[in-house]
């Protein structure tokens, strides 16, 4: 079997490699698990205790304690009645959603011309990176990005995976003279940069970096991207499977937008500043 089927049903990379290493090897102990899936014995727990939630592996009571794998058959039936429950959930969540969005935009001072993207199941590279290509290319003056806490390197597996795209598309913006300005929770675009930023050996292509791309830290909640001070977007997240991103609002209302600009200015001056040198 394909070990990537796994990602199909929901299973995280961690999750996947345990899963499929106690199919392989059999029934084991967490300490021989974590050696060989090679997954970190401070996460080990964590997957199996996910596994068990899942129905997918059980835990045999001895000493000290070990995993296997429930029967297929039974595992994949149990999971299949859970997931198609949480999907409807899920739809009726979606609803009540937008009923909610579309009620409040109703009021006078809610914003105009909103549209709402939904994104595919599975994004491929090239999608991902012509999607951000394409939102990206209008910009004329500036981008303002906040990350929150949920993006920290290993919660997302979503975000984790996006990171080299975006970290690229916000240098060729940099590079075209477009302000960057990131207000970052440590997550991991802040290495994917460095990444780009440290093999740069000429030095004026670098201090124009360090001129038109500005990043500061700070821990926060708030998820938002500015384009020109005139365009909002908002994350919608997942409220099944949190820390993914169903999709984004798109707010195109400068009034509007000018109130999470000012936020953004206000977080801003708490941010401390991450040197890029």
């Amino acid at each position: 079997m394909d070990e990537k089927l796994l990602a199909n049903i929901g299973l995280n990379k961690y999750e996947s490699t345990v899963y499929w290493t106690l199919l392989k090897k059999g029934e084991l102990e967490a300490s021989k698990l974590s050696q060989l899936s090679r997954v970190p014995i401070g996460r080990i727990y964590e997957i199996l205790r996910n596994l068990n939630k899942y129905g997918l592996v059980e835990i045999k009571p001895s000493r000290p304690r070990k995993y296997r794998t429930v029967d297929l058959k039974i595992a994949f039936e149990l999971m299949y009645k859970r997931r198609e429950e949480e999907a409807l959930n899920e739809l009726k969540l979606l609803r009540e959603a937008l009923d909610e969005i579309e009620r409040q935009l109703s009021n006078d001072d809610s914003p105009k011309h909103v549209e709402t993207i939904f994104w595919p199941d599975k994004f491929h590279d090239d999608e991902l990176k012509e999607t951000v290509t394409s939102f990206f290319e209008d910009i004329e003056h500036e981008i303002c990005v906040v990350t929150p806490l949920k993006y920290k390197p290993g919660v997302s597996d979503q975000y984790d995976d996006s990171m080299s795209i975006f970290s690229r598309a916000y240098l060729d913006l940099a590079q075209r003279g477009i302000h960057v300005k990131i207000l970052d929770s440590h997550s991991q675009l802040l290495p994917s940069i460095k990444e780009l930023v440290d093999p740069i050996e000429d030095g004026s292509v670098k201090d124009h970096l360090k001129e038109f791309l500005e990043i500061r830290i700070l821990e926060t909640e708030h998820d938002f991207v500015i384009f020109d001070s005139k365009t909002l977007f908002l994350d919608i997240e997942d409220q099944i499977d949190t820390g993914t991103s169903l999709g984004m609002t798109q707010i195109h209302d400068e009034s509007y937008t000018k109130r999470f600009k000012a936020k953004f200015e206000d977080l801003w001056t708490k941010g401390k500043r991450f040197d890029l040198a």
